[in-house]
């Protein structure tokens, strides 16, 4: 007995079925291509109310993680799912890791984005150790970047090390002697002026007068983390 022909209205109806949202956004013009029906229960919002909003893929996002989306709807993506906050009609946060392509024309000329987004848990239950968000801080240990307020910040990799130390458990001191174990592996090695300076560097690129994150100096014990003024 011959196999049923698989139909595109079966393909459509499978895609529908799923629990996750599959999507192709075209950068030229943007906008949606398609995006199936489990985009609503996600985030409230039906395909056709992002069919016509060509912004509609920044518009999911929050504020301080469209940055993330900016560099792959400008670069493509790489091999490391993206995670980011996507706002709901109602207003309200849900966290999705999205596995995306990037589709490329015979120019290799990035024209489009497809993939798979998911729900998963709030990284600050610490379920997942690759994202870190305190405040407006967020730190994304796989690709060693820092976002602050959806502004990207450039730190070193003393300075990366240093910031992950310090939000660790905010508000907790982190004595010097550990600053310097973490920077160096040692204990011994540089001194109290060493690490001031590796701080103060650190403050500089991160601190935004009495506004958002800053980092406390506790005399004679060391430092420790605010995620707000």
């Amino acid at each position: 007995m011959g196999s049923r022909l698989f139909t595109q209205t079966d393909i459509l109806r499978l895609v529908n079925r799923q629990s996750d949202v599959v999507y192709r956004y075209r950068l030229q013009p943007a906008g949606f291509d398609f995006v199936n029906n489990a985009v609503a229960r996600l985030t409230g919002y039906t395909p056709d109310e992002l069919y016509a909003d060509p912004t509609s893929m920044l518009r999911l996002v929050h504020p301080n993680d469209r940055p993330i989306v900016h560099q792959m709807l400008a670069h493509g993506t790489g091999r490391v799912p993206v995670i980011v906050r996507w706002l709901r009609k109602d207003g309200t946060v849900v966290w999705i890791e999205q596995r995306n392509t990037a589709v490329f024309n015979r120019k290799h000329e990035l024209i489009a984005i497809e993939g798979i987004a998911r729900e998963i848990t709030d990284p600050a239950s610490g379920a997942r150790a690759n994202v870190r968000v305190v405040g407006d801080l967020r730190i994304d240990m796989d690709r060693a970047r820092v976002l602050i307020g959806g502004r990207e910040v450039h730190l070193t990799p003393s300075e990366f090390r240093l910031i992950v130390l310090l939000t660790d458990q905010p508000g907790r001191t982190i004595s010097r002697a550990t600053i310097m174990e973490a920077l160096w592996n040692s204990s011994f090695v540089g001194n109290a002026r060493t690490c001031e300076v590796h701080i103060s560097k650190l403050r500089n690129k991160i601190e935004r007068g009495n506004r958002g994150p800053h980092i406390e100096t506790v005399r004679g014990e060391g430092y420790r983390f605010i995620s707000s003024g």
